[in-house]
């Protein structure tokens, strides 16, 4: 709303552009008329004033001595000069005191109202900037540690105690527009700043001319549950009063926590004061670890339904602590983690792009019900994608591993390297290479080896037989010797020379 204040000594002027104005727009004010600028000047030391449209030759104050007084006082005050008179000395004098314009009498109606939405849109814009900076340092106050705050400038709070309340939502843009329209209409019985904090809330910080007590920081919840019932469904928290810009932060880690508890009431609208909460938080990593090597196991051989059991359980189990989602969501990625370190396949399905994406859909949930159900529903099915990939690849998994070990005789072959290889367990693997080949891999890789060896020997008479040995993946000559002849009937010197004929 533009509140405007309209200067003239002669009443018929004065009152006609005040009608004018106020049939034009309803954003448009007309907050006093007076007839001379000592009367204006006076109302507006006291008053909310935007533009003062003056006359200049008046008594007492004139429109140029009243636009200077106002210049130095309040600079931030528009104002449009008019007169009967064409002397641009009066013109060049008021635009000297930053006058908007000077319009000649009689007034033109159309350049006035033009004149008026010009200022009333600059007024917007310098409100949203002046409100994006207020928020932006209000913000920095919410999420820096205390010791970070002595870098920031000092916020205006309008009273000397506050107290910081979250606000979750499915919806965060309706909620957003019912608080601005609570606000606006000093619907909350106190001043108050919106914050839109990210990962589904909003802040909102009330300030108090009387230090509060609990009681009356959940007066502020209540008068909003009304207003925000077609939002849907609310989770509330409240923090305990402070004085300093400082204590901000803590304030607001009070709200998000009390605002979590929410999360295990099941009812469209949740709201706790930080002061009503009980069980603290323990210690998810540490409590984790107590379960992590079963997890682990079961992980590795994609024993779908005991891992399910096992997530099932360690979802229970947190749930009587009613951790806070932060401790849901760490408990989340510990999982992650887990999958991470024993599944290859693990990294390239679920990447950190998907893992952000999931996170912020947790972030979303207003249970934990829906938590639990999220995460497990993706990760189960994360393990069901790679059993299927798994059960596919297997009917080449044994050709891929014969023919590495063709192609790589020469070294040495480890279990799990080759069980790496194809994404199988060794023991999984080990088995089903014996029942494909009827051999193990230890015993394919000794004849490959023999039969490369065998096929020096009679091709390289040059070779030395411990050459012959090194290159066939056995530097050691006394156990290559007795190797060979175990499995070939005769030493490697006598097969040399019984195929040199």
């Amino acid at each position: 709303m533009l509140r405007i204040v309209i200067v003239d000594d002669e009443f018929p002027i004065r009152e006609g552009i005040a009608k004018i104005i106020c049939k034009e727009n309803a954003a448009f004010f007309v907050a006093g008329v007076f007839s001379n600028g000592q009367e204006a000047l006076d109302y507006i030391t006291t008053a909310d004033v935007d533009v003062v449209i003056t006359d200049i030759r008046m008594p007492t104050l004139d429109g140029l001595e009243l636009i200077k007084c106002l210049k130095s006082a309040q600079p931030e005050i528009r104002c449009i000069i008019m007169s009967g008179f064409t002397d641009f000395e009066y013109a060049r004098q008021a635009l000297r005191y930053s006058a908007v314009d000077y319009l000649l009498k009689p007034i033109d109606k159309q350049q006035l109202l033009k004149l008026l939405y010009m200022l009333d849109e600059e007024k917007e814009a310098n409100f949203d900037e002046e409100q994006r900076l207020r928020s932006g340092v209000l913000l920095s106050y919410l999420k820096s540690a205390t010791s970070l705050c002595s870098k920031l400038p000092e916020p205006d709070f309008p009273l000397p105690f506050f107290a910081v309340h979250v606000l979750r939502s499915r919806d965060i843009e309706a909620l957003l527009a019912q608080l601005s329209l609570a606000v606006a209409d000093q619907g909350l019985g106190c001043p108050a700043d919106i914050i839109d904090t990210g990962e589904g809330m909003l802040t909102l910080i009330s300030y108090y001319a009387d230090e509060p007590d609990a009681s009356m920081i959940k007066q502020l919840p209540s008068r909003l549950r009304p207003l925000l019932a077609p939002v849907g469904t609310i989770q509330a928290g409240s923090s305990r009063a402070y004085s300093r810009a400082a204590q901000l932060g803590k304030a607001y880690l009070e709200a998000v926590r009390a605002s979590d508890y929410g999360l295990y009431d099941y009812s469209a609208w949740s709201c706790y004061h930080c002061e009503d909460m009980q069980l603290p938080d323990f210690d998810i990593a540490e409590w984790f670890i107590g379960t992590k090597e079963a997890l682990s196991e079961h992980m590795q051989v994609l024993n779908l339904p005991q891992i399910k059991a096992d997530l099932e359980i360690l979802f229970d189990q947190i749930k009587e602590n009613k951790p806070s989602r932060q401790s849901i969501l760490s408990l989340c990625q510990l999982i992650h983690d887990t999958a991470l370190t024993g599944l290859q396949e693990w990294k390239s399905l679920y990447p950190a792009a998907a893992g952000e994406q999931l996170e912020e859909r947790l972030l979303a949930c207003l249970t934990f019900a829906e938590m639990k159900s999220l995460f497990l529903s993706q990760f189960l099915k994360g393990l069901e994608e790679i059993r299927a990939g798994r059960l596919q690849m297997s009917d080449r998994s044994v050709e891929t591993v014969k023919r590495w070990l063709y192609e790589n005789y020469d070294q040495q072959a480890e279990l799990g390297h080759l069980a790496s290889m194809v994404y199988l367990t060794p023991s999984y693997l080990s088995k089903l290479f014996k029942n494909e080949t009827g051999m193990t891999i230890t015993d394919y890789l000794i004849e490959v080896r023999l039969k490369k060896a065998k096929h020096l020997l009679k091709t390289c008479p040059d070779m030395k037989i411990h050459e012959i040995g090194c290159e066939v993946g056995y530097p050691d000559p006394a156990y290559f010797n007795k190797l060979f002849k175990r499995i070939v009937g005769v030493t490697p010197n006598e097969y040399k020379k019984i195929n040199s004929y």
